[in-house]
């Protein structure tokens, strides 16, 4: 049965910040992930790319630990409206963490097949994707901490940086595959990594997104699709 609204705060809040300890936990490791998962791919380290690989069971064992403390305090308490926006904001959040995780596994699996072609990934965008993905996810967990709205909205801004140079990156990398067919499947991986990096890009926006829905109550997302007939698109 639900706790009171009253005699139970105390205990509600120690729950929302036990809630908050492990998003930022999750956004630590996930940060080590994708700094770590770059190192590897840019050094051809295929001994760091396994370890990467095998955190990523500590990321999803984490998003388990996160979404049960959610249900746990949505059957044990009675969330007001900032509460309920916590609680909706760390769930969706998690999901995207999980995400940027799994693509960290598999940035850091192209680090042995890569090894042996430095110099097809020194001619991509894919390390200065990397740099500003990292640099967006490390914003929007500082906007977390200190419920900065505004450094999360210069996060969501970033994303199209990155769209760019993804584009960029694909455009480059397919000419070089019919210039250089016997490193196509070299290039094949690097198109890949680069579709990754801007995949993690688009996490590291929602998860800013997140705070602004958290700090304003105000959704965001998809805010250009004022026209009701204008066909909807996952943008992630």
């Amino acid at each position: 049965m639900p706790a009171s609204s009253h005699g139970h705060r105390p205990q509600l809040d120690n729950e929302l910040k036990t809630l908050r300890r492990h998003l930022v936990s999750m956004a630590t490791l996930v940060d080590e992930q994708l700094a770590n998962a770059m190192n590897a791919l840019i050094q051809g380290d295929a001994e760091l790319g396994e370890a990467v690989a095998a955190r990523d069971s500590e990321v999803d064992a984490l998003e388990l630990t996160i979404d049960q403390h959610c249900e746990r305090i949505l059957a044990l308490h009675t969330p007001v409206a900032a509460d309920l926006r916590m609680l909706i904001m760390a769930v969706k959040v998690n999901t995207d963490f999980e995400r940027i995780g799994d693509h960290c596994r598999n940035l850091a699996r192209y680090a042995a097949p890569l090894a042996e072609h430095p110099d097809l990934l020194a001619r991509t965008t894919v390390p200065r994707m990397a740099d500003l993905a990292r640099d967006m996810l490390r914003g929007a967990e500082e906007a977390f901490l200190s419920r900065d709205r505004v450094q999360a909205r210069t996060v969501v801004a970033r994303d199209q940086q990155v769209n760019r140079l993804h584009a960029d990156n694909l455009s480059t990398l397919i000419t070089q595959m019919q210039e250089e067919p016997d490193a196509s499947e070299a290039l094949s991986y690097l198109i890949t990594a680069s579709k990754a990096i801007e995949r993690i890009s688009d996490h590291a926006k929602n998860i800013a997104q997140g705070v602004v829905f958290l700090v304003e109550g105000n959704d965001i997302r998809h805010q250009r699709l004022t026209d009701p007939d204008h066909p909807s698109s996952d943008s992630s």
